[in-house]
C-alpha cells in the first residue's frame, strides 16, 4: 500500500462514491477504516499484510468480512486506479497470499515481472493475473523442495502441468500467463530462459462459434421493434446496443451518459478490457433505443450511468446484460433448448461475421470491435460459413458407394 497516495487521493474515491449515490452510512465506513490505514499501516506494507497484523487478530469475525470487502476496494483504488462500480471486485487482497508465501529467490521473479511488465502497455488487471499464476507455479516448487532457481529441472515443470497419465492438468492459457512471467525476466535472471523452454506445447482450444443464424436475427428485430412486447424499455436498449454495434457487456453497463455525444452522432468509451479509446457512430436504431429509455422509463437519478436497476437507485451489472438478452430470446422464442449459447459476447460474433461476410477490410473491423490486437479477429473467421464454403475442396474425384434402398 502506498499510505502518501491515499493520504493524497482517498478524497476523490469518496467523492466518486457520494456521485454514485452509496449510502452516507456506506461512505462512513470507508472514512473510518481510511483513519484506521492512517494510524495504524505501514508504508510499503501490502494490504495482505496489514489485514493479517491489524485487521484479522482483533475484529469480530461477524465485522471482519464486511471491513475485508472495503480493503479490497480500497486496494483496487490504490494500486489499480478503479473506483467502485457496484461490479465485481478483480483484485482481490487475499488473491496475493502465494506471493507471500514464496522463498526470496522466487519473490524477486515476480517482482521483476511486475516491473517490467508495468513499463508495457499491458493491463493492470492482466500483470496481476499473470503474476498470480506464476507464484502458483512457483509455490508448487517449493511444495517439491526446490527453493532455487537453478534446482528446476524439466522434470519439475512438465509434472506442474501434466499428471501420471500424461493427461493435462493445466489449460493453455494459464501456461501462456506463467511464460509471460518468465520471458520477462530474461534479460534480468539467469536460468529463466532455460527454464521457459521446459514448458510442455499445447494446443489451445476453443468451443465451435454457436453464431446467430438469420432467422434468429430477425426473431430479436421483431422483438425489439414490437410496441406490445413484454420487454422492458432498458432491456430493448441494451440488446439493441448489442446487436448493432457489438458492444461488450462489460462497456454497455459502464456506459454513462457523457459517453453520448448526441449532436455530433458518436459514442465514446474507454474499453473496460483493453483500457484503450473506442469512438462508434451512434446509428438512428441504437440512438432511438438509447433515447426513449433514458426519456420514458430511466428512473431520475443523479447517477452517471446510461442504465439503472429498476428496483433500485443504481448502475445494472453484468447480470442483467444477461437477463435483458435471455428475455429478449425467450420473448423471440428462439435459442430455448438447453446448452444453446445465450451470452451477450454471441453479438460480437454475429457483427464480425456479418462485416466479414460483406467483405469488410479486417482492419476497419478491428477497429470497430475495438481489438487491441489484429490477431484477435482470427477467433472470428472459424464463424464465417460464407468464406469457409469457398474454401472447401470438392469430392468429385473421390470414389463412394452408392447406397441400395
Amino acid at each position: 500500500m502506498n499510505l502518501m497516495n491515499l493520504k493524497s487521493n482517498h478524497e476523490i474515491l469518496l467523492s466518486h462514491m457520494k456521485k454514485e449515490g452509496y449510502s452516507h452510512r456506506y461512505i462512513e465506513k470507508f472514512n473510518t477504516e481510511l483513519n484506521r490505514i492512517f494510524k495504524y499501516a505501514k508504508d510499503n506494507e501490502s494490504y495482505l499484510e496489514y489485514y493479517n497484523r491489524v485487521l484479522k487478530p482483533y475484529a469480530r469475525k461477524d465485522k471482519r468480512d464486511g471491513r475485508l470487502d472495503i480493503l479490497n476496494i480500497l486496494m483496487n483504488f490504490d494500486l489499480y486506479n478503479k473506483l467502485p462500480d457496484r461490479t465485481r471486485v478483480k483484485h482481490k487482497i487475499m488473491d496475493n497470499s502465494n506471493y507471500h508465501k514464496l522463498c526470496d529467490e522466487f519473490k524477486s521473479i515476480i517482482d521483476t515481472y511486475v516491473k517490467v511488465s508495468s513499463k508495457t502497455e499491458k493491463k493492470a488487471s492482466t500483470i496481476h493475473r499473470e503474476a498470480l499464476n506464476g507464484a502458483s507455479f512457483l509455490i508448487y516448487l517449493q511444495k517439491r523442495k526446490i527453493t532455487a532457481i537453478r534446482d528446476i529441472t524439466e522434470a519439475d515443470v512438465l509434472s506442474f502441468f501434466l499428471n501420471d497419465n500424461n493427461e493435462l492438468i493445466y489449460s493453455c492459457s494459464y501456461k501462456k500467463n506463467i511464460r509471460a512471467v518468465f520471458k520477462a525476466c530474461i534479460p534480468y535472471i539467469e536460468e529463466t530462459n532455460r527454464i521457459m523452454n521446459y514448458f510442455p506445447v499445447l494446443r489451445e482450444k476453443r468451443k465451435n462459434i454457436q453464431y446467430l443464424k438469420q432467422y434468429e436475427i430477425e426473431g430479436i428485430k421483431r422483438v425489439l421493434n414490437d410496441n406490445n412486447s413484454n420487454i422492458s424499455l432498458r432491456n430493448k436498449a441494451i440488446v439493441t446496443i448489442l446487436l448493432y454495434t457489438g458492444l461488450r457487456g462489460c462497456d454497455i453497463y459502464s456506459l454513462k451518459l457523457n459517453n453520448i455525444d448526441w449532436k455530433n452522432e458518436i459514442i465514446n468509451i474507454i474499453q473496460s478490457k483493453t483500457n484503450t479509446p473506442l469512438e462508434l457512430p451512434l446509428t438512428t436504431t441504437v440512438g432511438n433505443a438509447i433515447y426513449n429509455y433514458i426519456l420514458y422509463e430511466r428512473p431520475k437519478v443523479n447517477i452517471s450511468n446510461v442504465f439503472i436497476r429498476e428496483d433500485a437507485n443504481f448502475p445494472i451489472t453484468k447480470s442483467s446484460i444477461d437477463l435483458a438478452v435471455r428475455k429478449v430470446m425467450d420473448e423471440a422464442k428462439i435459442r430455448m433448448k438447453a446448452g444453446e449459447r445465450r451470452g451477450s459476447h454471441i453479438f460480437r460474433y454475429n457483427l464480425a461475421v456479418s462485416l466479414l461476410e460483406h467483405e469488410i477490410a479486417q482492419p476497419v473491423i478491428t477497429g470497430t470491435l475495438g481489438h487491441a490486437s489484429p490477431r484477435t479477429l482470427e477467433i472470428y473467421l472459424n464463424a464465417d460459413i460464407t468464406h469457409l464454403k469457398q474454401c472447401a475442396l470438392s469430392i468429385e474425384d473421390f470414389p463412394y458407394m452408392e447406397v441400395q434402398e
